[in-house]
Parts: C-alpha cells; structure tokens; sequence
C-alpha cells in the first residue's frame, strides 16, 4: 500500500513541478483512461478465473453493488468538496499562455 503512496505523491510532485512536457500532459486524460480500462479488464479476468467468486457472486452481489454506489458516491462528494476548496485555474492561463 505504501508504494501506490509513493507512486501518487511522485505523479503529483510532478505535475506541480512540470518536470513532464507539455505535450505528455496533453494526453494524460487519455493515458489515465486507458490505464483504468487495463485495470478493470485485468480485474474481471481475475474474477471469472476465480471459481469461489463466481459461486458466491448471487450471495456478495447486493452487497458487493452497495459497497460500488457508496464509493462513487463518497467519490464525487468528495471531489465537489475538494473543488470548492481549491480554486483552480485554466490549464493554459497556468503555464502563462492565457491570452
């Protein structure tokens, strides 16, 4: 767990910093995108390969769909906070390109 700490603090570190250029961070949208699909394909890999999961799946279901909609849920809350927390500027007026 404390390595996926590392790994954000590093992303983040730089970000701030722009030690990335510019062009990469254009395609950070897509390149976040397509890591969450790997992510959640590899996953329902995982899952239909496990045949204990697959036999409780009617059991853990309702549950399982609960648990899902309270961490969207708690997601979004949790960025609207956030957004009204930090101001944000404009992607262009930040690196000083505004008009």
């Amino acid at each position: 767990m404390g390595l996926i700490f590392v790994a954000l603090l590093a992303g983040i570190a730089m970000g701030y910093l722009r030690l990335l250029p510019d062009r990469l961070f254009q395609l950070t949208g897509k390149l976040t995108t397509a890591g969450v699909m790997l992510l959640l394909f590899l996953m329902g890999g995982q899952i239909g390969s496990d045949e204990e999961i697959l036999a409780g799946l009617g059991q853990i279901g309702v549950q399982a769909v609960l648990f899902a909609l309270a961490a969207i849920i708690g997601s979004v809350l949790a960025v609207k906070a956030l957004e009204a927390m930090v101001p944000l500027k404009p992607a262009e007026e930040e690196r000083g390109r505004g008009v």
